[in-house]
């Protein structure tokens, strides 16, 4: 059974487009949230997933959708936020926000005779929280997953890609596909293939999407801001 793991989509049609030709007959995908926020292309990410997705969880972009403010982002990219949701709120279509406000904050599911958990940040901070398998400390691990029933467990919202093996549990968080912040442009999604799991690197077409950025009606800050992530693959 082959799985596709993605998180922090962004509204960036272009990285989906290129994981859907990448990707073509998955059995199953799980979206750890975030299909709004930053990007250029809401409301075809959005009906992409809400069609496409097996399992999806709220991501902090996607709750502001209904809430109006955005919370748990960096300092930097507080006025990109706050626009480019506004200019999302505006485009898309009532039932799609609709959909996206009923999304679980946590899920749990079975593929392939392991269990799965699902979150956007933490268990206990599920929109907002920030965690890095790869750098947390074994205590904190234990502290933060001890109680999760899984074998894998899926997070999102840091943008970086990263594995880690826990005891039994492979806690896994497969990077953004709209939105790399780990100092490459290339987007990043995880494969789950009959209990073997990697992290794939994902080349497109980023200068199209900044292209798209500088066309909406954004202001000059938010525009250098979000081209410049998406062009170097990091906040600068």
């Amino acid at each position: 059974m082959r799985l596709i793991l993605i998180a922090d989509v962004h509204a960036n049609w272009q990285a989906l487009l290129s994981l859907q030709r990448a990707e073509q007959k998955p059995d199953a995908v799980i979206f750890a949230g975030d299909a709004v926020g930053y990007g250029p292309d809401p409301s075809n990410c959005v009906k992409w997933l809400l069609a496409n997705v097996t399992v999806a969880v709220k991501g902090n972009h996607d709750e502001a959708m209904v809430q109006g403010d955005v919370d748990g982002i960096p300092v930097e990219l507080c006025e990109a936020a706050r626009e480019s949701i506004a200019y999302s709120r505006k485009i898309l279509a009532r039932d799609d926000i609709a959909r996206l406000s009923r999304l679980p904050f946590t899920n749990y599911s079975s593929f392939g005779g392991a269990k799965f958990f699902v979150t956007h940040g933490t268990p206990t901070n599920p929109l907002n929280g920030q965690l890095n398998p790869a750098t947390c400390s074994e205590s904190d691990l234990h502290t933060m997953f001890d109680s999760i029933e899984a074998d894998v467990i899926v997070l999102g919202h840091t943008h970086l890609p990263a594995i880690r093996v826990f005891g039994k549990k492979i806690i896994i968080n497969p990077g953004s596909l709209g939105q790399p912040r780990y100092g490459v442009p290339d987007a990043t999604f995880a494969v789950w293939d009959d209990g073997r799991i990697q992290i794939h690197h994902l080349h497109y077409d980023h200068d199209a999407v900044a292209d798209k950025i500088r066309l909406l009606p954004f202001s000059v800050e938010t525009i250098e801001v979000l081209t410049e992530i998406l062009e170097k693959g990091m906040i600068v």
